[in-house]
């Protein structure tokens, strides 16, 4: 039963959609690096995408998870901020070592799961040619860069809608996005869920069209239900 519906805007953009599976929160991982770049040299690649992982959603498969059991109730959290080639995607880059206790605090507020900063930060900051410290810095920035639709800030009330009708409300939130630097991603089990909203960065963290790869496993509902913030 629909109970709430994100206003209806006129089609601004096409855009295809993208399939990233959230798994758990210890162990962030992703069908997508079944075909990750095998070059791994950090600070080569041609541009970010930044996920942000719709937190009710995951809640609702995860409900141990740190971000879902506590006082503060999550919309969007980010998932990572990713390196990625027009053709593939580097990861687990080595260099710099562990995250500092004082990033990791600092980060907690759009990370909220202590090891998927860890995670992320190996799997994929690694290869950002940067330190742990201006890495993250960089994560916040490109969080603060994207404005979410008012309909989806803390919706009370779960909101059936067409994947693209999502795309549709965040370029409007953000006009100066060129087309396809948005994707939405749904779950693939059960009942068709929102599970993340992934936003395409040239290295300078200006918005642009993701790649081919990320645009290809598109999410195939008509629909997805956005369970509300609780």
């Amino acid at each position: 039963m629909r109970t709430m519906r994100l206003p209806m805007f006129s089609k601004i953009a096409k855009v295809s959609l993208v399939a990233l599976l959230l798994q758990s929160g210890a162990e962030v991982a992703s069908a997508r690096h079944h075909h990750r770049d095998t070059d791994s040299t950090p600070g080569q690649f041609d541009y970010y995408l930044l996920s942000l992982s719709w937190s009710p959603a995951f809640c609702i498969q995860q409900p141990d998870s740190p971000e879902c059991g506590g006082a503060r109730r999550f919309g969007f959290i980010v998932h990572g901020l990713w390196p990625q080639n027009e053709r593939g995607w580097p990861q687990n880059c080595g260099g710099d070592g562990d995250v500092p206790e004082s990033v990791v605090s600092g980060i907690t507020d759009l990370m909220p799961a202590r090891k998927l900063i860890h995670h992320e930060w190996t799997t994929h900051g690694t290869c950002s040619g940067l330190g742990p410290r201006a890495y993250f810095d960089l994560v916040r920035k490109a969080r603060s860069s994207v404005d979410v639709p008012r309909s989806l800030q803390n919706p009370s009330a779960a909101i059936q809608q067409t994947p693209a009708d999502i795309v549709a409300a965040f370029m409007h939130a953000n006009p100066r996005f060129p087309a396809e630097s948005v994707v939405v991603t749904c779950s693939r089990e059960g009942v068709p869920r929102l599970r993340e909203v992934h936003v395409c960065f040239d290295r300078d963290l200006n918005a642009r069209a993701c790649s081919a790869d990320s645009l290809r496993e598109a999410c195939g509902a008509d629909s997805v239900i956005v369970p509300p913030v609780r």
